[in-house]
């Protein structure tokens, strides 16, 4: 080996080492960023549907479930299947946390009537709004009974219990538990017959809840349309690259298969937005 052989190899090692380097460093930053944002989301999240779990614990698992499944994955299919499945594990929990939210927000409205018919019985009987809402958490099923042990227990912590019906609102972000503090905010501070408004209240609700209902069933569908619309073109898709795989790997390997795929997706995206908002209808 000539000097000039070895300079040229010492070159390149020395240039692959700081590439490695370099490219550990910012994987380093870029996970650090990722970590600390999911933690913080998840947290939050967490917190709005009382789920008191350490977020870091779920941070763990998701690694977890990556570490396992890249490997298997990458020798199974081929690596577009792989940076999908990773997004796809990388996404899911910040994608359920919020669908856990608005299932968990939608039986909350569904207990709701109810609890304020025995909140406004319990009012009747005697009881004062602490007390009523003590005999909510110990009657009524989850999760309202969770929900309004939560503001009991911020109220015997010393906080007031207007501040924690409102953060009971803030975390369910529905214009009912709103209106809910509104009037027992009125009632403790110029008096009134609270119990006969949560009752005229619970009503509007029932009737609210009805509406609701038929809306939902002359939109469904509206909502099966929008599945098709996603769902159809993607099953096709996989389809037809499991018959013709030469032909439709030029969708991801040729500048004009990523447009046109482009083009479908951005088409596929609009057509589902689109669809949604039709059917999206506020009573």
């Amino acid at each position: 080996m000539n000097q000039d052989t070895f300079l040229i190899t010492l070159m390149t090692a020395a240039a692959i080492f700081l590439g490695v380097w370099v490219g550990i460093r910012i994987f380093r930053t870029l996970f650090s960023i990722y970590r600390e944002n999911f933690l913080e989301s998840v947290d939050r999240g967490l917190q709005d549907i009382l789920l008191y779990m350490d977020p870091r614990q779920l941070f763990t698992i998701q690694m977890s479930i990556i570490g396992l499944s890249v490997p298997v994955v990458f020798f199974t299919f081929n690596i577009y299947i792989l940076v999908a499945a990773i997004l796809v594990i990388l996404a899911l929990p910040r994608v359920l946390l919020p669908i856990m939210k608005n299932q968990r927000n939608d039986l909350l409205i569904a207990q709701l009537p109810d609890t304020l018919s025995s909140l406004g019985s319990s009012l009747r009987s005697g009881l004062n709004l602490v007390q009523a809402l003590q005999q909510v958490v110990k009657n009524q099923p989850q999760p309202i009974s969770q929900e309004f042990a939560q503001v009991l227990i911020e109220y015997r912590m010393g906080k007031d219990l207007n501040d924690s019906l409102d953060a009971f609102a803030d975390r369910t972000g529905r214009e009912e538990f709103v209106i809910l503090n509104s009037s027992i905010k009125i009632a403790r501070a110029v008096g009134g017959n609270l119990s006969n408004t949560l009752d005229a209240l619970s009503e509007t609700l029932r009737e609210k809840a009805k509406l609701e209902g038929r809306v939902k069933a002359l939109t469904s569908m509206g909502r099966a349309q929008g599945w098709v619309a996603t769902l159809l073109p993607l099953i096709i898709g996989y389809a037809l690259y499991r018959m013709e795989p030469e032909a439709m790997s030029k969708l991801f390997t040729t500048l004009g298969g990523w447009i046109w795929l482009s083009i479908a997706i951005l088409l596929i995206v609009m057509a589902t937005l689109t669809i949604r908002k039709m059917i999206n209808i506020n009573v």
